[in-house]
């Protein structure tokens, strides 16, 4: 897999879209893939008609973003472009599709995700698709639907193992509408599922910045639709929440970013983030939590120093990577911020890989689960 990593600051959309075409190094028919990630700052759907316009041939996806990725580092108001060719042993195929009001019906898409995958010749029903062929997600973030459109997709999957990366578009934070599209057409309410399969190796990476701190907690009064728990251990949940850190009542927002609920299945653990605290203590969640669920209360590691292993693990299994795409969770990038650490993170990044790109997500969906506050890396040989 060859990519191209491409980006402009111009907030004028048709200005941006022609400046990255001049950058290529191919012709546009020599691309497989296109993708693209926009701050909401673009008119995301005249956006995505001109960069479908400018790629009739390849698969077109695309998302609106809380900030973008690249090895100049973490950007915000730009649009980067993953324009993506094949480099010939690999044969790498791409197909996806659309769907729509993701937060109530998905299901009805069931026949049309099980056609867009079998066009390519992965077979849902196999037990062995998972050997040369994965999944990539971008959902739009507030709708509260990443585990209905995650469940309906594995509900069609025979093959444990077979993976999904992916990321919940985001917009700058604004928390208005978020947007994606597929070969053209935008969705404010919508998925995209992009089919990957590749004779090359890949690997989608899960990292985590945090490690349990012994302290548990349950869940006692929870509303999973709305992401909003009443009640932490039968009472208020800025009270516990705060008794259980230690700390004063009017101190828990500065310590949302730093201590998580997280829980561990097997050798992966997966985050909760908490979002706030309302007036009267209840707690607003960016992932599902069911109710009577015990969270651990997780507490940060050295980020840097991870970043740092992540990659080591990566180029011991893939030494050259042709691709490396980065759903990085908003959180993660605000917390890099608070503690000083994004040009350190994106020099190990640089250091380790001579291509890449991403954004910052409303939420991270490895395998069957949606999480928080994870980085879920894609690296294709």
């Amino acid at each position: 897999m060859n990519q191209e990593v491409i980006q402009s600051t111009n907030l004028n959309t048709e200005q941006a879209v022609n400046e990255v075409c001049a950058k290529l190094k191919k012709s546009k028919s020599s691309y497989t893939a296109i993708l693209f990630f926009a701050s909401s700052d673009y008119d995301f759907p005249a956006l995505s008609a001109l960069m479908k316009e400018q790629f009739p041939e390849a698969e077109v996806v695309g998302s609106t973003t809380a900030g973008e990725i690249t090895a100049l580092g973490f950007a915000k108001h730009s649009l980067v472009v993953n324009a993506l060719s094949d480099s010939g042993a690999n044969r790498v195929q791409f197909k996806g599709v659309l769907l729509e009001n993701v937060d109530k019906f998905p299901i009805i898409y069931k026949d049309e995700i099980v056609r867009a995958a079998g066009s390519i010749g992965v077979s849902l029903q196999s037990q062995g698709c998972s050997k040369n062929s994965f999944a990539i997600t971008l959902i739009c973030g507030l709708l509260n639907a990443e585990e209905i459109v995650m469940s309906v997709l594995y509900s069609l999957i025979k093959d444990d193992k077979f993976f999904v990366a992916g990321g919940s578009a985001g917009d700058d934070l604004k928390f208005q509408a978020t947007y994606v599209s597929y070969n053209g057409k935008s969705s404010s309410r919508g998925a995209v599922i992009l089919f990957v399969k590749t004779l090359g190796k890949f690997e989608i990476v899960k990292e985590n910045i945090f490690q349990p701190s012994g302290k548990q907690v349950m869940l006692t009064d929870v509303n999973p639709e709305k992401r909003l728990v009443n009640a932490i251990d039968g009472k208020n949940p800025r009270k516990r929440y705060a008794e259980i850190l230690g700390i004063n009542e009017r101190s828990v927002d500065n310590a949302l970013l730093d201590h998580p609920f997280g829980r561990v299945f097997g050798e992966q653990m997966f985050i909760a983030s908490l979002v706030q605290f309302d007036a009267a203590g209840k707690l607003s969640m960016y992932a599902r939590v069911l109710n009577n669920s015990v969270q651990e209360i997780l507490e940060p590691l050295d980020a840097v120093a991870i970043a740092e292993k992540t990659c080591q693990d990566v180029l011991e299994k893939i030494p050259n990577p042709g691709c490396v795409i980065l759903f990085n969770c908003i959180l993660r990038t605000l917390g890099f911020e608070k503690h000083n650490q994004q040009s350190s993170i994106n020099n190990v990044w640089k250091r380790y890989f001579k291509q890449y790109s991403g954004f910052s997500t409303y939420g991270e969906q490895f395998a069957h689960i949606n999480s928080n506050q994870t980085l879920v890396m894609l690296v294709l040989e």
